[in-house]
């Protein structure tokens, strides 16, 4: 237990490999909104979407590569909420942390799921699985929150994955935090009226640390581009920049995280 560590996420490309099996669900939950959106999106984008074969197992997807379209589908239907979905799931490995700090790792193994319980020494994860026995050895696991995530899942390294096994949970927004993550948002609108949509695009961005050219491919402009947009909002005191090996990196200040709310 003491090897255990919390992560926010496997990142982007993880939610969009989960997402995709979502879009075609029916039931009303949190999804139902951004599943109504992106399907409009999809629709209107020309986004070829084929539903994920239902015999196929959902670690057996995910370990294997998806259809050309899924670039085209993830800018269309998880880019545009990315930031806000990625805030959320830091919040939850935040939870986490707090959890662990009062009742230490067994109160957040107990607590983050229904499926999951700790039964010292075992942990049990129900969920539609093949039933199997993982025996850590001591060497630890990654527990991971994700929005898309249909039910629990264990990935190991029999899976494909190299490195400690990983949990991965699925977390449910109650109904007002799920509408926030896919209303268009006043703020987002005052912000790019204040400095204009392209310095307000870059400022989001850097949600995440990001180089100058990692923030150009995001935006789709020109490194030039990008740095002159940079330095404003570094002179403006949003952004802050530091040297790394042959790059230059970009990070929020504190008062670029309280503009963007």
């Amino acid at each position: 237990m003491a090897r255990i560590r919390i992560i926010g996420t496997l990142g982007v490309a993880f939610e969009t490999h989960l997402a995709w099996g979502r879009l075609a669900e029916q039931q009303r939950d949190a999804l139902s909104e951004w599943r109504r959106t992106a399907r409009h999106r999809v629709r209107r984008h020309s986004v070829a979407h084929q539903a994920m074969d239902p015999t196929q197992s959902l670690v057996e997807t995910l370990t294997s590569p998806l259809p050309r379209d899924t670039d085209a589908f993830h800018s269309v239907a998880v880019e545009p909420f990315w930031d806000r979905i990625h805030r959320l799931l830091k919040a939850e490995r935040d939870a986490c942390g707090r959890a662990m700090l009062i009742g230490g790792m067994e109160q957040v193994l107990n607590t983050r799921h229904s499926a999951i319980r700790w039964d010292a020494p075992v942990l049990r994860i129900d969920n539609s699985q093949p039933v199997r026995r993982t025996t850590l050895a001591g060497r630890g696991m990654t527990l991971v929150p994700s929005l898309f995530a249909p039910h629990p899942i264990l990935i190991d390294d029999r899976m494909g994955w190299q490195g400690l096994p990983i949990l991965v949970y699925n977390i449910t927004p109650d109904a007002g935090t799920a509408a926030a993550l896919w209303q268009s948002r006043e703020g987002e609108s005052a912000l790019h009226a204040l400095l204009g949509r392209t310095r307000a695009d870059v400022l989001a961005a850097l949600r995440e640390t990001r180089s100058t050219g990692q923030v150009a491919d995001r935006l789709r402009i020109s490194s030039p581009s990008a740095s002159k947009h940079l330095a404003i909002l570094r002179r403006a005191g949003f952004v802050t920049t530091e040297r790394r090996q042959n790059s230059a990196v970009h990070s929020l200040t504190p008062l670029g995280e309280a503009i963007l709310g």
